[in-house]
């Protein structure tokens, strides 16, 4: 059987409907598993439930973090907030980095990844790094705005067979504090860290731009999906 990925959910604006672009699922769907949007809800005995069936996830972009969950008080500068979602992500999370089950978290989700491990954030790159670059390229969702660095002997650099990569940039926080115990896989040429793994676990990859975006055109985007896929599969064969 094909494995089956789940995808955090996000919020439309009216908070009425569970959504997520379409891209993420094409992207799982184009590696061979069947994607699934997962429902918005902190009932843990439904996402238990959720989370047996699954054989990985990916954690998607979205809204900024819940400052109080890096011990910080929310500035001017952050964004709109989840907390429902924050609770429903970080607990499916703290499972699949305890059962190691695969997983593969971008742009929001990456730094959700971070913050799991005890990392920090930006609450606003431009505003709290200063020389950075522009990351929030908001209006070129699909455009190779600036490279990557790919760190030596890690797992995003075995997949990627890759030192550079070009990548988008879509998002307005970033990595502040390293979470303990994570491996920084890439940096941006500012140096701000776009790329973390756990290396104790089989296949946790965490990073800040957005593949499912580029997967349409890029190979090395298709890669990360590729590489989930292939680990998702070897755990539903154990």
């Amino acid at each position: 059987m094909k494995p089956l990925i789940g995808l955090t959910p996000s919020v439309s604006d009216n908070k009425k409907q569970n959504v997520q672009n379409r891209d993420y699922a094409d992207a799982v769907y184009r590696s061979g598993a069947l994607p699934v949007i997962l429902p918005l809800t902190v009932d843990r005995q439904a996402l238990d439930g959720l989370f047996e069936r699954l054989d990985g996830i990916v954690f998607t972009g979205g809204a900024d973090l819940t400052p109080s969950l890096y011990g910080q008080e929310k500035k001017a500068v952050c964004g709109e907030t989840e907390p429902l979602r924050d609770e429903m992500e970080m607990y499916l999370l703290r499972r699949c980095i305890a059962e190691k089950k695969p997983m593969l978290a971008i742009c929001r989700g990456f730094e959700l990844l971070n913050v799991a491990f005890g990392g920090t954030l930006y609450q606003d790159i431009e505003t709290e790094r200063f020389g950075s670059l522009v990351h929030p390229c908001y209006d070129r969702p699909a455009d190779q705005v600036h490279g990557v660095r790919v760190e030596p002997g890690t797992a995003l650099r075995n997949i990627e067979g890759a030192d550079e990569l070009r990548v988008n940039s879509r998002h307005h926080q970033g990595v502040c504090q390293v979470g303990g115990g994570l491996k920084v896989s890439a940096y941006a040429t500012d140096g701000l860290v776009e790329g973390l793994e756990w290396p104790e676990h089989p296949f946790a990859i965490g990073i800040q731009w957005h593949p499912e975006t580029l997967s349409t055109y890029a190979p090395e985007a298709q890669s990360l999906f590729n590489a989930l896929i292939d680990a998702a599969g070897r755990r539903q064969g154990e």
